[in-house]
């Protein structure tokens, strides 16, 4: 082939290309066409002679197809995906009829564009009408992406008032120093500031200042559709402002209608119910509310030159008389000079705070009120909670009503210790042994402690042996244990036992020696079938 030879222009003369051009200059496409091999010369010659025979073409044995659908692979079926059966021509119909009542057959067709023909005027076709005027062509995209200018041409015309763009656009070559034209004190081009640079010849910081410190794959993506999502999406840590909407209205801007705040609200309500919502008390947070915006405009004002103290030197040159005291209405009208409107509010507020006397108020004290710097301590808390009602539970202590009656002052800070320093020390009985009492505790013994019985590792004590219980529960206990009474032989050992503890009710463990005493014909009652069950026996 003729390769690449004469079909490029040589724009960089000064650069060198490697290697050389590649191909023959006087070969071409027909004479490339017209070469064959000597096999396809002799296989010519014999169709000619009419003396070549082709050979038969077989077709591939398929195999059977699998008849149990279980042992297909997930790789056979999909030759009849890729080469669907061709349709005839009434088959494709019947498909187009049945997919004409979705709306996309209609408005988005695969592979066309929605019909604009019925929004558009009747007669008008689409295809044939254009609108506004044809584009001027007198320039290729090549010549404007790509002008046919040398390296040296375009260095050349980059150069032409050069130094007039330096002062109107900061246009500086690269390298070039910036002269910003110091006369006075004299200035010395040549002189160097800052300490020298710690460098390393071998080129190992180039490489820790290239090495980013993400460590995260860049991923390519599409600059109109990320700029899309930066304009319309939210972002991490920023305020989702679609086209910077934001902008648009002064900061601290608060969209919406102010909501009308409830007469019971999110206070009274945790309240009791016996206390009704202070009226006052929400009108004085109304107030309390407008003089904070006030102080927080004036701070904003006192950033662009205003000043506080100018205000009152206004009202003490309108105070003739030296009183202290003005009209409100004159306090207004000197912040309107400055174009702070001040609300009907602070006129509740400081007759509350008694700042008003006889239709005048003192202006020092109100001026210090919108000071921000300074504290409003004329401003109390409001007790507007019955005494009996100010008690600080938790949600727990209320629903149990622990906090009435139990009482914690004379209990140790974490809990009662298992060695009671707080009793008197044991006395050891006559003929017994200290050692079983000392650092044991006053209820229990070393042998209690080394083998416990059967009730201890089930939690149970000696006090829920003989802790009084009703009929009902005792009858159920021994009924559940395995005891059977007929007749009235309950009723007649519930009789001995309330006589013999004379509590009114009996405790396990007289019930327990009636039953072993009086009734020795009681027995327990086991059903076999039931315990081979619970052992696991079918």
């Amino acid at each position: 082939m003729a390769g690449n030879y004469g079909k490029f222009k040589d724009r960089s003369p000064i650069i060198c290309a490697a290697g050389k051009s590649s191909g023959d200059v006087n070969e071409n496409v027909p004479s490339v066409l017209k070469q064959y091999k000597v096999v396809d010369e002799i296989e010519a010659l014999k169709h000619d002679a009419k003396i070549w025979k082709e050979e038969e073409f077989k077709l591939p044995r398929k195999l059977p197809p699998i008849q149990n659908k279980q042992f297909l692979g997930t790789n056979t079926e999909i030759s009849t995906i890729l080469r669907p059966p061709t349709m005839t021509r009434y088959q494709q119909l019947i498909q187009d009829l049945k997919d004409t009542p979705y709306s996309s057959y209609w408005n988005a067709q695969i592979g066309k564009s929605r019909d604009p023909t019925p929004g558009l005027p009747i007669g008008m076709i689409p295809v044939e009408t254009t609108f506004g005027e044809p584009s001027k062509k007198d320039i290729t995209v090549k010549e404007l992406v790509n002008p046919p200018k040398g390296p040296y041409e375009v260095l050349r015309e980059s150069q032409v008032g050069h130094e007039m763009y330096k002062k109107t656009h900061d246009d500086y070559n690269p390298s070039e120093r910036i002269c910003r034209g110091y006369r006075s004190p004299p200035y010395d081009s040549h002189k160097c500031f800052g300490g020298r640079t710690k460098y390393d010849p071998r080129g190992i910081w180039v490489k820790c200042a290239c090495d980013w410190y993400k460590k995260e794959p860049l991923v390519h993506a599409n600059k109109y559709q990320s700029d899309f999502f930066n304009r319309t999406k939210p972002q991490l840590g920023k305020v989702l402002a679609p086209n910077n909407n934001i902008d648009c209205v002064p900061k601290g801007h608060v969209f919406g209608d102010p909501s009308k705040q409830d007469f019971y609200t999110v206070e009274d309500l945790l309240k009791d119910s016996n206390v009704q919502p202070c009226v006052f008390k929400r009108d004085f947070y109304e107030w309390l509310a407008s003089l904070n915006k006030v102080r927080i405009l004036i701070k904003e004002k006192t950033k662009h030159g205003f000043n506080l103290q100018e205000t009152f030197k206004r009202a003490l040159h309108l105070d003739t008389l030296k009183s202290g005291l003005l009209p409100l209405e004159i306090l207004y009208e000197i912040f309107g000079y400055y174009h702070i409107l001040l609300p009907n509010e602070l006129k509740y507020l400081c007759d509350h705070l008694n700042y008003i006397s006889d239709g005048k108020v003192i202006y020092r004290k109100f001026i210090d009120l919108l000071d921000i710097n300074k504290d409003p301590n004329d401003i109390r808390r409001i007790d507007d909670i019955p005494e009996k009602s100010k008690y600080y539970i938790s949600t727990s202590q209320a629903a149990s009503c622990d906090y009435l009656f139990i009482n914690n002052t004379n209990l140790p800070p974490a809990g009662v210790p298992s060695v009671r320093q707080d009793l008197p020390r044991p006395v050891a009985p006559p003929g017994g042994c200290r050692a079983d009492i000392e650092n044991l505790g006053n209820e229990s013994s070393a042998k209690s402690a080394l083998n416990p019985s059967i009730y201890i590792n089930y939690g149970l004590n000696y006090r829920d042996f003989f802790l009084p219980r009703s009929p009902e529960v005792m009858r159920s206990l021994f009924e559940k244990i395995g005891y059977n009474f007929p007749g009235d032989n309950f009723q007649k050992l519930w009789d001995m036992g309330v006589k013999i503890d004379r509590t009114g009710q009996v405790c396990v463990d007289t019930f327990k020696k009636l039953v072993q005493n009086r009734c020795p014909g009681l027995k327990l009652r086991v059903d076999e079938k039931q315990i081979e069950c619970d052992r696991g026996f079918p």
